[in-house]
């Protein structure tokens, strides 16, 4: 069996089939299955060929929002202006507790 996952990939159809992070799929597979090395495949390339009369193919294409999580001792946010804004509140209270 032969599976392939990506997550948080960059996956783009042209009309001229899938690529994701820049690769085109079906070069993806061919490669994970051995049947191309780098620009080397198909027929005279002296590697094997994939063949099965019976086999299950899936393909899930679920398209996510992009997401960030930033963790640290202090807390954790889901974007770069969430923790800024945080980190101001955080200096403002340290900075009335300094004046007081």
């Amino acid at each position: 069996m032969l599976k392939i996952e990506f997550t948080n990939a960059q996956v783009e159809d042209n009309g001229y089939g899938l690529s994701v992070n820049g690769k085109e799929l079906e070069k993806i597979i061919s490669t994970a299955l051995g049947t191309r090395v780098g620009d080397k495949g198909g027929y005279g390339s002296g590697l094997p060929s994939f063949k099965s009369n019976c086999c299950n193919v899936t393909v899930i294409i679920d398209p996510q929002p992009v997401t960030a999580t930033i963790t640290d001792d202090e807390g954790s946010w889901d974007s770069v202006e969430e923790m800024e804004e945080g980190m101001r509140e955080q200096y403002q209270e340290k900075a009335g507790e300094a004046e007081s």
